[in-house]
């Protein structure tokens, strides 16, 4: 009777710290269907699947070029997709040794490729993650998305962090495609 009663009190311990327990993903918020989408930039052709469901907020356009910035809800994360034209013919190695703000010692995550770069590294207790796609060649447009979240929720961040990533391409747009016809494009949200 001693060895059904513990036993019994051990189950109903292991049950509360169960429903208790906070795990990544709903310390994150992400308990629910993420809505994967694929935003386009209607004026560049920068293409990128997103969780929209996480990033529910349209913030306006990225402080430097062509894009848009989304936020989650409460405002702790963040996701900019943008484009910026390769005028100085940057080869991904020499952007960064260029315009990086950080000591390179800072980033916790460095891959430099002949076509991208991606990095990643901590700032006040956030995570910030980047990555430009350039140019074939060095003529044209990087493509580049820039994510920060809270340290915190590192491992649920790390899959969409990843897809995100993944997905970043270049989307040509539709030859003698008036303006107002490529904005309609970037404000229509595909399904993937």
């Amino acid at each position: 009777m001693r060895a059904f009663i513990c036993a019994l009190a051990l189950g109903a311990a292991t049950l509360v710290t169960a429903a208790g327990a906070d795990t990544p993903d709903s310390i994150a918020g992400f308990d629910r269907d993420p809505d994967w989408r694929t935003y386009v930039d209607p004026d560049r052709g920068t293409a990128v699947e997103y969780p929209a469901a996480v990033f529910s907020v349209q913030a306006g356009a990225p402080e430097r070029g062509s894009g848009q910035e989304f936020r989650t809800q409460d405002g702790r994360a963040r996701l900019i997709i943008y484009t910026l034209p390769n005028e100085e013919r940057r080869s991904p190695r020499s952007y960064l040794e260029r315009h990086l703000l950080l000591a390179p010692g800072a980033l916790e995550y460095t891959r430099v490729t002949r076509h991208f770069f991606a990095i990643s590294g901590m700032r006040d207790a956030e995570i910030f993650y980047s990555r430009c796609n350039f140019p074939r060649g060095r003529r044209g447009d990087m493509r580049c998305i820039f994510l920060q979240y809270p340290q915190r929720e590192a491992e649920a961040w790390d899959a969409i962090v990843t897809r995100v990533s993944l997905s970043l391409r270049d989307q040509p747009l539709a030859a003698g495609m008036a303006s107002s016809e490529r904005s309609r494009i970037g404000k229509r949200w595909r399904r993937r």
